[in-house]
């Protein structure tokens, strides 16, 4: 080591500009003092570059400093860049990390990549390609912390929820639907959790080079953020529910409503090899609704069929136009408007079918066949679409078959 390395250890963390906070923390670790320099005045004015001049050194400052990206040589004296991202991987597993090397070997690439590193680069580097190469790493890093933030306030305001409403008396009159808000929040929850994962596994092998991945990334980031609205359109309905009695609807579509069901449970964990489909016979037939209600109860519906199916089987979404509501329905309101015609969304699956000594406990609060749930899903099913808007909802199934449920709800002209 040089005269110049000397002086870099006494100055461990180096800075250019003002507001060095402000910015986003470059990790650089190169036994070379040249390309090391090289790279902290490509970066300075953009980033707090943090420099290490070895692989200890580098760990040891990505434990002390937040790191958001690193530029990593493979070779060093002490032990190999591999291991620095190893071990940065372990402190953080959202740094993106491209490795430098100029003695690139295909086993080694593999490695690299296989262990979470974003890219890699020959030695001489290309000053534009590392500079773009970083800038994209930094958007996927702030895309993921995001998303991180998002399911972690979104928790915090579902348990914060469920403690208002505990402790409300608005909630006890409210009964089974605002005993039911965690319930409701579980789903969307569980679909927001199943992105994210797949949006983790995504990342781990995306490449700069590969545009399509990214532009899949960026598809289920938009789900996310449709899915985090959806939780807090739910949370402030029922807060308001639980202080007013009051709500608004819309008119809506409704072969919108069961392609946006489809869609959503198609990334549920439970969905296994699951096909799912939608489908309408007639476009444009429109419903006056809240659509988070509705969703949810197809949601609710399309959830008990994942699980029904244990992973294998087909499910379908449909709606049709019905001239009036079968008289043989489960659940229909006390008041039929005469003149009205309805859209029948149905929700069919092949799975295991429901016994028909369960086939009329199963819309009842805190029933259930299966070992874990709470058994309020089709309870608030029921309270929705009977008690909001006097709609009906009918069973079919046979055991070993598969089940038909079917929601008539008011068409709107």
């Amino acid at each position: 080591m040089g005269a110049g390395s000397a002086k870099e250890l006494e100055m461990p963390i180096m800075y250019s500009g003002p507001a060095q906070e402000d910015k986003p923390t470059l990790l650089i670790v190169d036994d070379e003092a040249g390309p090391r320099e090289s790279l902290r005045i490509v970066f300075k004015d953009r980033y707090r570059c943090v420099l290490a001049s070895c692989a200890r050194e580098g760990i040891e400052r990505a434990r002390q400093n937040p790191v958001d990206a690193a530029i990593l040589d493979i070779r060093m004296p002490d032990f190999s860049g591999v291991e620095v991202l190893r071990e940065l991987k372990k402190i953080d597993p959202d740094v993106e990390v491209i490795m430098l090397t100029g003695y690139e070997t295909v086993d080694t690439a593999r490695a690299v990549l296989r262990l979470g590193a974003a890219d890699y680069l020959n030695k001489p580097f290309d000053v534009f390609s590392i500079r773009e190469l970083i800038e994209k790493c930094m958007v996927r890093r702030q895309r993921k912390l995001a998303t991180r933030q998002s399911i972690s306030d979104l928790q915090r305001v579902n348990k914060e929820l469920s403690q208002e409403l505990a402790h409300s008396q608005r909630a006890v009159e409210a009964g089974v639907l605002s005993t039911g808000v965690v319930h409701e929040m579980n789903n969307p929850l569980t679909i927001i959790t199943g992105y994210a994962e797949m949006l983790q596994r995504d990342l781990a092998g995306l490449q700069s080079s590969d545009p399509k991945t990214a532009e899949h990334m960026h598809q289920q980031l938009d789900v996310i953020e449709r899915e985090i609205d959806r939780c807090k359109e739910i949370s402030q309905r029922f807060l308001q529910f639980a202080r007013a009695d009051h709500k608004h609807a819309e008119m809506v579509e409704a072969a919108k409503l069961v392609e946006d069901a489809a869609s959503l449970l198609k990334a549920h964990p439970s969905r296994g090899e699951v096909k799912i489909v939608s489908s309408s016979s007639e476009i444009g037939l429109r419903i006056r609704v809240h659509p988070t209600e509705v969703l949810q109860v197809l949601i609710n519906l399309g959830v008990n069929a994942l699980h029904a199916m244990g992973g294998k089987g087909v499910l379908k979404f449909a709606t049709e136009r019905v001239p009036n509501i079968p008289t043989t329905c489960m659940l229909r309101p006390d008041r039929l408007n005469a003149e009205c015609s309805f859209v029948k969304l149905s929700v069919a699956d092949t799975g295991c079918g429901i016994a028909p000594e369960d086939l009329q406990k199963i819309f009842q609060p805190y029933y259930t066949t299966k070992s874990e749930g709470a058994g309020l899903g089709l309870s608030i099913v029921r309270e929705m679409v009977v008690g909001h808007y006097s709609g009906a909802i009918d069973v079919q199934s046979t055991v070993g078959q598969g089940t038909t449920f079917s929601v008539y709800l008011p068409l709107s002209d």
